[in-house]
């Protein structure tokens, strides 16, 4: 009896050892996150934007001149992008948030030049693929709660001007 109560102890003792080094290695695992995704984020992305209500595709292109993290759970980056609707093209100011824990991200676009008509007062919301080629994300406008989506792809190059500072 007394044999099988050491063994039980012994058996909780290696289960505490082992949950404390699992602990201790969540840092590690997470700033190794952090270091992919800084590191790793394409900086360029192509694809489309369609409004909820319209079937009309504007073509956006987004790049990335600066990726960093901004602590443990959180990368931020920040570029310019461009909207073609037709022969109009909007160039705009970039910045998207990422949770790194499940590769959540907001994007906000700023300082749009090229047409008064277009909406900033929003963001985008959705996710970045795990293998951060991807990002599908709604906008929803702040005012009236339209929504529209967005779909984008890694590029292995992209271009667009920068628009003013957001």
């Amino acid at each position: 009896m007394r044999h099988a109560r050491i063994a039980e102890l012994t058996g909780s003792m290696s289960r505490l050892g082992l949950t404390v080094v699992a602990l201790m290695l969540i840092p590690a695992v997470r700033a190794a996150d952090i270091k992919e995704v800084t590191e790793k984020l394409p900086h360029a992305y192509i694809g489309e934007f369609l409004w909820d209500d319209d079937n009309t595709v504007q073509n956006v292109v987004i790049t990335f001149d600066k990726v960093q993290a901004l602590n443990e759970q959180n990368a931020e980056a920040r570029g310019c992008g461009s909207y073609e609707v037709g022969r109009s093209v909007t160039k705009i100011g970039v910045q998207m948030f990422i949770r790194l824990s499940d590769l959540e991200v907001e994007i906000f676009e700023r300082s749009p030049d090229g047409n008064g008509a277009f909406e900033t007062e929003g963001s985008h919301r959705g996710k970045l693929s795990d293998d951060l080629q991807q990002i599908d994300a709604q906008w929803t406008t702040t005012a009236d709660g339209r929504h529209g989506q967005l779909h984008l792809r890694a590029a292995a190059s992209a271009a667009c001007e920068p628009a003013a500072a957001l």
